[in-house]
């Protein structure tokens, strides 16, 4: 089963680029085939290329997130003026090997949740901060670590900063991060993390026992009182089609956490 899901993950979600290839390499061997077949290909093809442009435009992507995030219920709307750990989830490394050495700089996504969490932090100066996230290529740093160094870059004392590097998914950060809160004896932390992420995160931090602030690290690009033209809400970008990627995996993870008994 973890296999299979893997699979789905790297392979088969809309708006990534292996989903791009994968369904192409499709298209094109139905061309091949009979006149229905080459006529289903070419329909496909279309479509294939209609969805990515579609999910490429930030006005739809933004709207996805808007819907998505209606999901998370129940949770405070506003962060409170008082000094609650900060728990930064990572989405992502990427890394470079050579030489038998690696380095590793954080994905887009853990790169504003870390700046969100930073922002949060110099309002709150007393606050402890958790760096959430485990190894992801054999031999490198961990997703905590690579935070943990971030904040302090930026002035973070490492004394307040924490790390749980431990964890592959969402659901082993909430467990390896609740276990570190009840440690200082907290049961109600901030968790940063993508707006798409936002409603899992708060479920399986609930489930150990936590209860969420949710600080959305959204693009501060698609904040509306900043675009001053409205048609840049039209153009494609890499951006958007990233977060409508997010969302429809956040969509396809639902499921698959309520099966498995992680959410309620």
């Amino acid at each position: 089963m973890d296999f299979l899901i893997d699979i789905i993950k790297e392979f088969l979600i809309p708006g990534s680029a292996w989903f791009l290839i994968v369904a192409a390499t499709g298209c094109a061997l139905l061309l091949f085939g009979s006149d229905r077949k080459r006529a289903a290909g070419r329909r496909l093809l279309v479509a294939l290329v209609v969805l990515y442009w579609v999910m490429s435009v930030p006005a739809v992507a933004r709207g996805l997130q808007t819907a998505h995030e209606g999901r998370t219920t129940d949770v405070p709307a506003a962060l409170p003026a008082e000094p609650l750990p900060i728990v930064v989830l990572g989405n992502g490394l990427g890394g470079y090997s050579a030489f038998g050495g690696r380095v590793e700089v954080p994905l887009g996504q853990t790169a504003m949740n870390t700046l969100f969490a930073l922002d949060r932090f110099r309002a709150q100066p007393a606050s402890m901060v958790i760096a959430s996230g485990g190894v992801q290529q054999e031999g490198g740093y961990s997703e905590a670590a690579v935070i943990r160094d971030a904040l302090v870059r930026n002035q973070v004392p490492a004394e307040r900063v924490l790390i749980e590097e431990s964890s592959g998914t969402t659901r082993e950060q909430a467990i390896g991060t609740a276990r570190i809160l009840k440690q200082l004896g907290a049961t109600t932390c901030i968790v940063v993390t993508s707006p798409q992420q936002m409603g899992r995160a708060v479920d399986v931090f609930a489930r150990e026992g936590i209860t969420v602030v949710p600080l959305r690290a959204g693009s501060l690009l698609w904040t509306l009182e900043k675009t001053a033209r409205w048609w840049e809400w039209l153009i494609p970008s890499t951006v958007a089609r990233a977060v409508s990627r997010d969302v429809i995996y956040e969509l396809l993870a639902w499921p698959y956490y309520r099966l498995r008994g992680w959410v309620g």
